[in-house]
């Protein structure tokens, strides 16, 4: 079976959204997005093989390429999903009891869509070109490096 493009009720499963969510337009216009950022960021004959092939469930293509969409989607719609003015949104809780909850600021929002970019990145790392791997070290953060320093 193809791994991507994913059907939008599928995306809403792995993402563990509220199923009501699937109704919303936003996810299906965005989908032609995020195909074509998988083509300009994976290697061709991968991308290809994931959008033409015959995978296995279990295929890491397989896998690497259907999560990786869903993150890529919901990076793609997130700030969009927060603009409704009526207290919906993606929300956050806050206080000691968690019991109200708050819209996420512009700020959030970003690190939010970068941290699904890094998931979605992390996941094809195999499967990913120059431009694709130089996006991925861009937003990864890199670990402090053991550094000796002798006196003499």
């Amino acid at each position: 079976m193809k791994a991507i493009p994913v059907e939008v009720k599928d995306v809403i499963t792995i993402l563990n959204l509220p199923a009501d969510m699937a109704d919303n337009p936003i996810f299906s216009e965005h989908e032609a997005l995020v195909m074509c950022r998988m083509a300009e960021i994976t290697i061709d004959d991968d991308y290809n093989e994931a959008v033409e092939g015959d995978l296995e469930a279990g295929d890491p293509l397989y896998v690497a390429f259907r999560y990786s969409y869903a993150f890529l989607l919901l990076e793609s719609v997130a700030e969009f999903l927060n603009l409704k003015t009526l207290g919906e949104g993606i929300v956050k809780s806050i206080g000691l009891d968690s019991s109200t909850t708050e819209l996420l600021t512009g700020a959030e929002i970003e690190a939010f869509k970068a941290e699904l970019e890094i998931r979605a990145l992390t996941l094809l790392k195999g499967f990913l070109n120059e431009e694709g791997l130089a996006r991925m070290y861009e937003l990864k953060p890199r670990a402090a490096r053991l550094i000796r320093v002798g006196v003499i």
